[in-house]
């Protein structure tokens, strides 16, 4: 019978990409392992798509919560319970650690619950939920950490590279996929580079301009092709004036599924973004990324590896912060993502990616 395993992570895209090395490692220790894995329905078409995950149940308790007493969310909670209990786990790890994680954690089957201790959870009432807790260390980053915490459980502590990652496409997908390959703009010779300008906060991406003198200054050494993947309607009509600004040498893409994303993007010979889900994205595939970052801390978030150079702006005001700097959301200025100068970025990236052997000097 094979040794099943609960993963329950439910919060942003962002935060799941940061922990599916936790599935890399338990098929290494455990090749005919069973995983499932609990999440919240906006992440779950990602988990859906990855090989290595047996059952994905899903959660929806943002929609939930707007009415437990509607007759229709009362049933699909009872139908979530029933899909989480169907199944009894040798071990579950809750990789949140906060009060809702808690909830699923209580309700699911399982001998061993895994979760962080009193000096590393998130909300201490997860802290009911668990019987095997483990510290964790402040200063490792988020993807380390959540490694960490399962690899604690087989009390391993040896270093542990995960390998990237095919998520399994539609049929739909590979058709699009294939269609974008063959795309005219891409057929043309110089280093394909995708650059995800977006991020889900203004203050996390570049100013327009600083970031249009950076890609000039990339083409005229380069002669790249760059794609913008674009989501929503302010980063598509910001996608379609860099297109126009490199006319014949530049694709705006409208939204694309994270899959269809994933796989165009390891066809590329390097990535440029900001702290966004995209770099998390990034670490899946084989493609050298180059990430800015401003009020959140690079050494905490960036994919392990020298193929993975970031870059961390300074706050001219003297805010420190340990994950996020606290104006985040209100800062008027984001004068730590405008601090950059486009010739020396320019010059770091282009260095960083002809070191790791996907763009030619």
């Amino acid at each position: 019978m094979a040794f099943k395993f609960l993963i329950v992570k439910t919060s942003a895209i962002g935060d799941v990409l940061l922990s599916l090395e936790a599935i890399s490692y338990l098929y290494c220790r455990i090749p005919d392992a069973q995983i499932d894995w609990v999440v919240e329905r906006e992440s779950a078409s990602l988990l859906k798509a990855h090989p290595g995950l047996h059952r994905v149940i899903v959660s929806d308790t943002k929609r939930w919560r707007r009415s437990f007493l509607a007759k229709e969310h009362r049933e699909e909670m009872m139908l979530f319970i029933r899909e989480l209990q169907k199944e009894s786990y040798d071990v579950l790890f809750d990789l949140q650690g906060n009060s809702k994680s808690a909830i699923f954690t209580a309700l699911a089957r399982a001998k061993d619950k895994v979760g962080f201790s009193l000096s590393s959870v998130p909300e201490l009432c997860n802290l009911f939920a668990t019987n095997c807790r483990f510290s964790l260390s402040e200063e490792e980053s988020l993807r380390k950490r959540y490694l960490f915490l399962v690899q604690s459980y087989f009390k391993d502590p040896s270093p542990f590279t995960p390998p990237s990652i095919d998520f399994v496409l539609t049929e739909e997908e590979k058709s699009r996929l294939h269609e974008l390959l063959l795309h005219p703009v891409l057929q043309q010779e110089g280093p394909k580079i995708m650059i995800c300008f977006g991020s889900k906060w203004k203050n996390k991406q570049l100013p327009f301009s600083l970031l249009k003198s950076l890609l000039e200054e990339i083409a005229e050494a380069l002669h790249p092709v760059y794609l913008f993947p674009c989501g929503t309607a302010q980063e598509q009509e910001m996608g379609g004036e860099l297109e126009e600004s490199f006319s014949g040498r530049s694709l705006s893409l409208k939204e694309m599924t994270l899959p269809l994303w994933q796989a165009l993007m390891a066809q590329m010979d390097a990535l440029m973004t900001m702290d966004s889900a995209a770099l998390h994205l990034c670490n899946t595939t084989k493609t050298p990324s180059f990430s800015l970052f401003g009020p959140s801390l690079a050494s905490l978030y960036k994919p392990q590896g020298e193929a993975h150079l970031a870059i961390q702006g300074s706050c001219p005001y003297g805010v420190m912060f340990k994950m996020r700097c606290p104006k985040l959301r209100t800062c008027s200025t984001g004068a730590c993502m405008s601090a950059y100068g486009a010739k020396e970025l320019a010059e770091r990236f282009i260095r960083h990616v002809q070191a790791f052997g996907k763009v030619n000097h």
